[in-house]
């Protein structure tokens, strides 16, 4: 008997339908992976099985018996627990108040025993992220590679049957992700049932035990992970055939230093994130970052746009030095950094398109001193054309989005005006293949037009296949000595600097 089924379940937001006639069984002791395009449908299923929406039509069973799931409460009940896309943490509370909440709401006592609750969180925490993470941390400190782990202890928190799991390694290192699915086999292994949301193919075909496809509502195929065949997969999921995820790199790039677009010396983060950074970025050239979650490159990029506290270090757009001005007048002069955390840094949620859109070049769009709406609108539909963004026209709030659609959005407010230089922290995060593919695509287009692109991605194959040249930032923050010609696009030689391993290998040299 299975676990959990969909019969015919259907959900509709006004008139856009977003799933359509949907069958679906999970089994007990099953991982089972569901993949498709941003806008699929897939969130929103995982959100009508977790008691986010209720659906528009359809009926769920859960051990054969069909169950009202109106609330979140009522998942709970039923034993379902979600780990949402988007962290949901109360981020002004501690690591052991967040994922012992559940706990604490169900007791029937006006005391809090503190230190039993940090007990029993480090203990949730252990498995996944050894003693990294102190349980009496205030959320709002912690990275969000962390943010997440706390996120997935707080839903294994309490006894659930069933776990979804809503692209849950997105912002995990490898090693926490390495972790996260030996816990998950052992779940599996205890009958747990899993679904999980992700656009790793690779985790797919490793972790789970079937695949289901859904395609603009629908389920297009389920079949068993192993007999799988990668590109039957990529054509169910956006319809086409992909033949190239990443496009050709430059023909040629001009190193002369009248060529230079940014110039970074002596850059040392005031915390001692990292140090001594030092490269220089060319026009017309992708350069990647490699490094570990964690390393200190999202630090180094926010150093740049003075985001970020540097205790030494200068930085010259063009030839000027930049070290004196604020962010805006920074971005202003063209230099502009797209956000590893749309949520929180990047976008309005509650706002239109083209309210986002606009936000941060407002010139673009005043008469004189009056914001034009015609302007707006014009500015955001070239930009939904431009990145050929599925949403339903320039009023949509940007919070109804897929998450890869509200990338688009972000990607598209960085470039209302066409910057000299633009800082991509994750910009793929989240993201199905198929806007991967457009986004990679795009990212080229920027470099082709001139525009000097750094890139930063946690995804090996992403780094490899994008970018012409490789600054790479060891686990402890420091630059690795470079190294040129083929073997940086080698990724047992990534590996090899970005893990610190080849400073071991120095000192046993010496």
């Amino acid at each position: 008997m299975a676990l959990l089924e969909l019969k015919h379940i259907s959900k509709s937001f006004g008139q856009n339908q977003v799933l359509r006639d949907v069958n679906f069984e999970l089994r007990p002791g099953e991982v089972h992976a569901l993949l498709g395009e941003n806008g699929a449908g897939k969130s929103t299923m995982l959100n009508i099985i977790g008691g986010v929406f209720e659906p528009s039509g359809g009926t769920i069973l859960i051990d054969g018996e069909e169950k009202k799931i109106t609330s979140i409460l009522d998942a709970k009940n039923l034993g379902i627990g979600f780990v949402h896309q988007e962290i949901e943490l109360c981020q002004d509370v501690t690591v052991a108040e967040n994922i012992m909440m559940t706990s604490i709401s169900d007791s029937h006592t006006l005391k809090v025993n503190f230190k039993k609750m940090v007990k029993e969180a480090a203990e949730i925490l252990r498995p996944m992220a050894g003693d990294t993470i102190d349980p009496r941390a205030l959320v709002s400190s912690l990275p969000i590679s962390q943010q997440q782990v706390v996120e997935i202890a707080k839903a294994l928190a309490y006894k659930c049957r069933i776990l979804l799991l809503d692209e849950p390694t997105a912002a995990l290192s490898e090693s926490e992700a390495e972790a996260l699915f030996e816990i998950v086999g052992q779940l599996k292994k205890e009958g747990m049932g899993i679904i999980f949301i992700s656009h790793r193919m690779e985790e797919v075909f490793e972790q789970s035990d079937r695949v289901t496809v859904l395609r603009d509502g629908e389920i297009i195929s389920t079949r068993p992970s192993l007999d799988a065949p990668l590109d039957e997969l990529i054509r169910d999921m956006v319809g086409r055939e992909i033949s190239d995820i990443y496009p050709p790199k430059a023909e040629h790039i001009d190193y002369s230093d009248s060529n230079v677009m940014l110039k970074v010396e002596n850059l040392t983060d005031a915390k001692n994130r990292f140090r001594d950074i030092n490269f220089s970025l060319y026009k017309g050239e992708v350069l990647g970052f490699a490094g570990l979650v964690g390393a200190g490159r999202t630090e180094i990029l926010q150093s740049i746009v003075n985001l970020r506290k540097r205790s030494s270090g200068t930085v010259e757009l063009l030839g000027e030095n930049i070290d004196k001005l604020g962010t805006s007048k920074i971005y202003n002069k063209g230099l502009v950094l797209l956000s590893e955390d749309r949520k929180k840094s990047g976008l309005f949620l509650d706002y239109s398109i083209a309210e986002n859109t606009s936000s941060t070049y407002l010139d673009l769009i005043t008469n004189g001193i009056i914001l034009s709406k015609k302007k707006e609108m014009e500015l955001a539909r070239d930009k939904i054309t431009e990145l050929n963004t599925k949403a339903e026209g320039p009023k949509q709030v940007v919070g109804r989005l897929s998450g890869g659609n509200q990338q688009k959005v972000l990607l598209g407010k960085l470039l209302a005006k066409v910057p000299k230089v633009i800082l991509l922290d994750e910009p793929t995060r989240g993201v199905d293949i198929g806007a991967k593919s457009e986004i990679g695509k795009y990212i080229r287009k920027l470099a082709d037009e001139g525009i000097g692109v750094i890139l930063i991605s946690s995804e090996m194959n992403e780094l490899l296949g994008l970018c012409d040249r490789l600054i790479m930032i060891d686990i402890d923050g420091d630059q690795v000595p470079e190294v040129t010609g083929e073997r940086q696009f080698d990724s047992d030689t990534v590996v090899y600097y970005i893990s610190g391993a080849y400073k071991y290998d120095n000192k046993e040299a010496q």
